[in-house]
């Protein structure tokens, strides 16, 4: 889908039951007559910063987009050029550049509003960027720049959206999209990509699925641009995937944990939550006979990176219920998925999503495991 339904929680919805591997078509804003009292659903509150720069190199006037991946440095670091100039600079990134050819290190590029539009810079740019190192396809970049990061990006940057949503500079749907690209709870800024199962959530959605009885509560897992990136290795286990920070507060470690002590469901919205919850589970000595607790199983807090590859064969921990989107071929995602439902089951309703024309990807239809 190149546009998400609307309203938003007005798309399809697949429910699919791990044990039989029965199918029922509903749409989306139906889940919470599928919810229950008791149920703990548990969200990524992530948000997509506009980590995509249009910019000129600063000798030749050459265009260049940088899509930033992962802040390397907070503070200020300081480096001496080939004329022994010192330079400070206040972030440092690591980045993906396109064309990459032609870009080395010491490139310096200008970045400034609607910079590919005009024919000269400005006498002073938003950002200014350097390129430190380069290695593995990727680019160190340092920036410098008046006022704060947060506002230049505001200023200059824009939403980076998968590549299969495509747009031009003078698309209708290019504003829109910096609403789209949100969930509706999206609070700490540090993803390139968005945990798209939430997108499908309206407030009015998550008020009502509370008044019933069901309890939602937060963690963060900032995206990375390699959730788009295809598995290509003949044997999955070799297949690398980049490193995600993620938090998980004391409050919902709490509300997790109690739900695991009462027996109650724990619904994940979006694979980047499964990662992260799964990646904060320790084997504890069980205080109660409990079901769950017999597997020893407590949720820590924290704050931490997390490399987890799930595939098919992985023994969940935490979650009964999964909230998630149509995913890409070969992907981490749908691999992650058909751990969860098994690979017949998500083979089996793939297929049927095919024959009954859903949505896929980012701005498509949801499917609901359980």
């Amino acid at each position: 889908a190149q546009i998400p339904a609307k309203p938003r929680d007005h798309c399809r919805l697949m429910v699919l039951s791990r044990r039989t591997g029965q199918t029922e078509h509903k749409m989306f804003v139906d889940i919470v007559k599928l919810v229950k009292p008791g149920d703990l659903l548990v969200i990524n509150n992530t948000k997509v910063i506009r980590a995509r720069l249009l910019g000129k190199k600063r000798d030749t006037g050459g265009k260049v987009e940088v899509l930033l991946l992962r802040r390397l440095a907070k503070l200020e670091k300081t480096t001496t050029s080939s004329c022994g100039k010192r330079e400070n600079f206040k972030e440092v990134w690591e980045t993906i550049v396109r064309p990459a050819r032609r870009i080395r290190e010491e490139t310096e590029v200008l970045f400034w509003k609607n910079s590919w539009a005009s024919s000269r810079s400005p006498g002073t740019p938003c950002l200014l960027g350097k390129v430190l190192s380069t290695g593995g396809g990727k680019f160190i970049f340092g920036f410098d720049f008046p006022g704060t990061f947060p506002e230049n990006l505001e200023k200059i940057g824009e939403i980076p959206l998968p590549p299969y949503i495509k747009r031009n500079s003078h698309d209708r749907f290019k504003l829109q999209d910096k609403k789209w690209y949100q969930t509706v709870f999206a609070k700490k800024e540090g993803a390139v990509a968005a945990p798209t199962a939430g997108l499908h959530f309206t407030k009015r959605l998550l008020n009502r699925i509370e008044a019933k009885g069901a309890k939602v509560v937060p963690l963060t897992l900032h995206v990375s641009w390699g959730t788009f990136r295809p598995v290509r290795e003949a044997e999955i286990t070799r297949h690398r995937l980049d490193a995600e920070y993620f938090e998980l507060s004391g409050a919902t470690a709490r509300a997790i944990n109690q739900a695991i002590e009462k027996g109650k469901r724990i619904i994940a919205v979006g694979t980047t939550t499964v990662r992260a919850l799964e990646s904060c589970c320790v084997e504890e000595k069980p205080p109660s006979i409990s079901a769950k607790l017999e597997k020893k199983v407590v949720v820590k807090p924290g704050k931490n990176w997390t490399e987890l590859f799930i595939y098919p064969g992985y023994k969940f921990k935490v979650i009964d219920g999964l909230i998630t989107n149509f995913h890409l071929p070969g992907s981490t995602l749908l691999m992650l998925v058909a751990a969860f439902a098994g690979k017949e089951n998500i083979f089996q309703a793939y297929e049927e999503a095919i024959k009954e024309k859903y949505h896929f990807y980012s701005y498509g239809d949801a499917m609901f495991i359980i």
